[in-house]
């Protein structure tokens, strides 16, 4: 059976000898070539394609992305597997919106990688479990980000000015002097804020504190 070519690029000479020895030990791996900086890993894959690279982020020379970059623009059927020390969420997606095949955190066991090293080469994506939580906050936050922002820009500039007097715990009669209106016309605001937000009362809307907020201040 045909093994898969390995291009190994860490900075970390004792972590990259032994990955080295754990693929070449795995069925079917074998590492062709090892290098520490970007320029070296672009200058191998040049002259000696890989099936897989496995990509650390933090490297003495370029950033992992520009290298993951680099190759994607050489092979875009290269199959990439970052392993990091980074849980950041901006360094996934950055990489994912890259091409990367596989996220893999380096404090993670062995057992972990080959995972997702076989993911790679099945063309699935892989991401280490311990990260999911924090994917999932992310998804969370931004689909309800862009429903409150969807809603609040059906707000009129006057209503904005009254949810932000109520955040900062303002009584229809101050809003009325406030803003120089009736508190007939405060209170008519307040029924409409509600009904075009989609909620019931104003506890609500406090209930999403400097989310609102910050939202608010994008009007």
């Amino acid at each position: 059976m045909e093994k898969s070519n390995f291009l190994l690029v860490e900075d970390d000479h004792l972590l990259r000898m032994g990955l080295k020895s754990m693929i070449d030990m795995h069925d079917g791996y074998t590492c062709g070539s090892d290098v520490a900086t970007g320029r070296e890993a672009l200058h191998s894959f040049r002259r000696n394609p890989a099936d897989i690279v496995l990509l650390d982020l933090q490297l003495p020379d370029m950033f992992g992305t520009e290298v993951l970059k680099k190759l994607r623009k050489i092979d875009k059927q290269v199959k990439v597997v970052v392993l990091t020390a980074h849980e950041n969420g901006d360094f996934l997606y950055e990489t994912l919106e890259y091409g990367a095949n596989a996220y893999v955190l380096k404090s993670e066991n062995p057992e972990e990688l080959f995972m997702a090293i076989k993911c790679a080469l099945n063309d699935d994506l892989f991401i280490s479990p311990k990260l999911t939580k924090n994917i999932i906050k992310d998804y969370i936050f931004t689909t309800r980000q862009r429903k409150g922002l969807s809603s609040l820009q059906n707000l009129t500039p006057r209503e904005i000015d009254v949810v932000k007097l109520i955040f900062k715990g303002k009584k229809s009669r101050e809003i009325a002097e406030i803003l120089a209106i009736s508190v007939k016309t405060v209170d008519k605001h307040r029924s409409n804020i509600l009904q075009k937000i989609g909620i019931h009362t104003f506890n609500e809307l406090r209930q999403g504190g400097m989310y609102f907020l910050d939202l608010l201040n994008q009007n």
